[in-house]
């Protein structure tokens, strides 16, 4: 059933769009395999810059609206000022131009693409690819647990090159690292908002599929061992019901019976596997309980990384206190602490190491930027269509999700982790496009 789909999908597209096929394989070796394949990635970048310019230029028409270039360009705008800033407080310059890779050079590269993703055809694939990547990391990663941990065979044609094992030893777990881990963040609550709302196989694939996604992803999430996972399944469902409330178009009635169903079902056989997983002992219930407490605990209780947090915090707010208007610049380094010799001006708490370095008017410009695409998508579908809500829905949960996890982790300071962050910008623009118009696209 996947590889029929899949396979359709792809040739289909691959024959028919070809812009849109290779901006998808960009995507998923970006969700799939952050850090690697590189070679690939510069290539496919290069390709569909290139292309997309040139076609604009051809066509002269942007279809990016007004609003949307507006937004790209405060955020640009913002990364330059305090960039400034930076260069007037003498910060280090290899620090600050490091820093411009992704406040000012990506984001313009995310702009090309978003000029590009402008039919509906481009997003949908965009979307099968997301599911897809969403599929493929969990049973890499279910797959890599139980090789490393010696309950399946080494296979010399099939590696686990990305994976690794790591030892918690305040908390006694081992968990499996993988850098596509942190694509979850997003994917998970995405998939699951559309495993309630996609009724019609939108997008090709079965509820049993979704389903069957979402059951592995959350075993998947367990063999990480990652709180933030975690919090992000039950914020994703939680989202989800909450915003479908806000739609007029939707039959309250039926949608609550399917998230009951969804919930019941759900359950069950998630108990199931998760029993059965104990019993193999590839994990323990009150290790994984213990270790996503201790987040929430004022002083971390025995886990490191939350005790280092808390310090971090009170550390960076005292710097800022220092120069609470405009901050310090980017690429400014706190006197009082330092996390990472290799990036000295990045730390765990981004939001407030941003407020260290742009201030209070740069940060409260910075969450103006990230709260617009959410309160626009409501927007959208307070009276839009299921169609919009089908998109918009599962993009802006996606979206409120993986910037609660940037708060405690430094996510978007990587390439391939900001298509999270623009992407549903890109699924926003078409639909306000849409609401403009008021023709919608085949």
């Amino acid at each position: 059933m996947l590889n029929a789909v899949a396979n359709k999908s792809l040739l289909s597209t691959l024959i028919r769009e070809p812009l849109t096929f290779f901006g998808g394989l960009l995507l998923f070796l970006m969700t799939f395999s952050p850090s690697y394949n590189v070679g690939a990635k510069v290539i496919l970048i290069a390709v569909l810059v290139v292309a997309i310019i040139i076609s604009r230029i051809i066509y002269d028409k942007l279809n990016v609206t007004p609003t949307v270039l507006l937004w790209y360009g405060i955020f640009i705008v913002h990364g330059i000022f305090f960039t400034v800033v930076g260069l007037f407080y003498r910060n280090n310059i290899s620090y600050i131009l490091r820093t411009t890779t992704y406040n000012i050079i990506w984001p313009v590269f995310y702009l090309i693409f978003t000029i590009g993703l402008y039919k509906k055809t481009s997003l949908s694939f965009i979307v099968k690819v997301l599911v897809l990547s969403n599929f493929f990391i969990a049973v890499y990663i279910i797959a890599s647990t139980l090789t490393l941990f010696g309950l399946l065979p080494n296979l010399p044609f099939l590696t686990f090159e990305m994976a690794r094992q790591d030892y918690d030893t305040l908390q006694g777990l081992v968990k499996t690292q993988t850098p596509s881990v942190v694509s979850l963040l997003y994917t998970v609550p995405f998939v699951l908002g559309l495993s309630i709302l996609d009724k019609t196989r939108k997008f090709g694939f079965s509820k049993l599929f979704y389903n069957i996604s979402v059951v592995l992803s959350i075993i998947a999430i367990i063999c990480t061992a990652r709180r933030a996972l975690i919090l992000n399944v039950i914020l994703g469902f939680f989202f989800t019901v909450f915003i479908v409330q806000w739609c007029k178009k939707v039959d309250k009635k039926a949608f609550n019976a399917t998230v009951l169903k969804i919930l019941f079902w759900g359950l069950i056989v998630l108990m199931l596997a998760l029993i059965s997983a104990q019993q193999l002992g590839l994990f323990d219930y009150m290790l994984v309980y213990e270790k996503f407490t201790s987040a929430f605990s004022s002083q971390g209780g025995e886990d490191a990384s939350t005790s280092v947090r808390y310090e971090q915090f009170s550390l960076l707010i005292k710097s800022w206190l220092q120069n609470p208007i405009l901050g310090h610049g980017h690429g400014a380094v706190s006197s009082y602490m330092v996390r990472s010799e290799k990036s000295p001006w990045v730390y765990e708490l981004s939001y407030v190491a941003l407020l260290f370095q742009t201030g209070i008017v740069g940060l409260l410009a910075y969450l103006a930027l990230l709260v617009w695409p959410i309160i626009k998508g409501l927007q959208l579908i307070r009276y839009g269509s299921y169609d919009a809500v089908t998109f918009i829905v599962p993009a802006i949960v996606g979206w409120c999700c993986f910037l609660i996890a940037n708060g405690t982790n430094p996510y978007l300071i990587s390439y391939d982790y900001m298509w999270a962050l623009f992407f549903p910008l890109a699924v926003i623009n078409y639909f306000s496009k849409q609401s403009i118009s008021g023709a919608e696209e085949g």
